[in-house]
């Protein structure tokens, strides 16, 4: 298991468990909590049987693990008394306070031990080498450590396998309550601020001083301004019809953005019509695109971008390039602590969970390009 992840879990957990608090603790968001709560206790269970099971000297590493896993615990306990303790004795604003404050020490811890368990991995791959080549001399200790090795390689692929899993669900469920979210604002609050700009226009109609015209024509047009955000907002968090093909999904998509951002984007498709592909990689390549061209927005005053979707069987091949003032990679992601870049994170995960392979190459203006490939004989339907 890569240390990387139990700190990127970690923020993941802490996210999913402010945002139930937020939404007034909804029932259907306990699920997410619970299941990034699962993961978390799964990652330490795998740490624990690593430290008790190698070959090798781990003293260090069991005497950090007992201490820090019981604070895992202690915080664990509050976690779940958020999610399923309706008369917690605690209000909202203390839960959210304990949430942002309380759990920075382990926030910090967390991020030690994961730099020591880099450390330490990195020791055990030379360890690993210099016993391999020791017991390659003899033929009954090279069979006995391969045995261990597969059978260490097996659980290690399971845990990847379970691990993965969770997550997908985690980001379905996400997914869920982004659609959730898009149907209460637009029964709310957009419905609220439709009724109000007609009740403006109508004031201005009935309204016979010119100043108080005036000012309502203002207060008319912030209205409309207002709306305008909020629908842009609704529409980048909704997800999209995923009943329709990849091409179809990502048209309307690019099409919406060049008119809103006055930007440009050559995209070709080739080979699109030849394959089916499954609603769960439909999905994570346009909220990758989606990221791509939300930080062009933001952060980069690219005005053309190039984009390519390629079919060759058994691959389908992503090809993404800008004209922007470009990035420096390496910074952006050591820097990146779940808040600044998490996007950049979130685009690499979702790689992951499809099983392809990105490479990311940005140089100071010069623009940005990301190649991407993802195996279709996984996704294939």
């Amino acid at each position: 298991m890569e240390s990387s992840r139990v700190y990127e879990q970690w923020l993941l957990t802490k996210a999913s468990a402010e945002i139930f608090l937020t939404s007034n603790k909804k029932p259907e968001l306990k699920t997410n909590v619970n299941i990034n709560i699962k993961v978390m206790d799964n990652i330490f269970s795998n740490l624990e049987n690593e430290s008790a099971g190698s070959l090798f000297n781990t003293q260090a590493l069991r005497k950090k693990l007992p201490e820090f896993i019981q604070e895992w615990h202690y915080i664990k306990y509050y976690l779940l008394e958020i999610v399923s303790n309706e008369n917690s004795y605690r209000n909202f604003e203390s839960q959210i306070f304990w949430l942002a404050n309380d759990t920075n020490s382990f926030d910090n811890d967390l991020k030690n031990i994961t730099v020591y368990l880099e450390q330490y991995h990195s020791r055990q791959l030379k360890v690993m080498w210099m016993i391999f080549v020791a017991l390659a001399v003899v033929c009954a200790c090279v069979s006995g450590g391969f045995i261990f090795y597969m059978n260490k390689l097996v659980k290690a692929r399971q845990s990847e396998r379970e691990y993965k899993k969770l997550l997908a669900e985690s980001m379905e469920n996400r997914e869920s309550e982004k659609r959730d979210m898009v149907l209460e604002i637009h029964d709310t609050v957009i419905q609220d601020m439709v009724f109000s700009k007609m009740l403006c226009m109508d004031l201005i109609s009935h309204q016979t001083d010119a100043g108080v015209q005036e000012n309502l024509k203002l207060l008319t047009n912030r209205i409309v301004s207002a709306l305008q955000q909020i629908r842009d907002i609704s529409y980048g968090i909704r997800p999209p019809e995923m009943d329709k093909k990849l091409e179809e999904i990502l048209e309307s998509y690019i099409t919406n953005w060049m008119a809103k951002t006055g930007r440009n984007v050559d995209f070709v498709c080739i080979g699109l019509e030849s394959v089916k592909i499954q609603k769960s990689l439909k999905l994570n390549i346009y909220r990758i695109i989606q990221e791509l061209l939300t930080n062009i927005e933001k952060h980069s005053d690219a005005r053309n971008v190039r984009l390519n979707i390629i079919v060759s069987w058994p691959s389908l091949i992503m090809k993404f390039s800008d004209d922007g003032s470009g990035f420096d990679f390496q910074n952006a992601m050591e820097i990146s602590d779940g808040k600044s870049h998490s996007g950049l994170r979130g685009m690499m995960e979702r790689v992951r969970i499809s099983r392809g392979v990105i490479k990311i190459k940005s140089l100071k203006d010069k623009g940005t390009s990301v190649n991407i490939n993802f195996p279709l004989e996984d996704h294939d339907e």
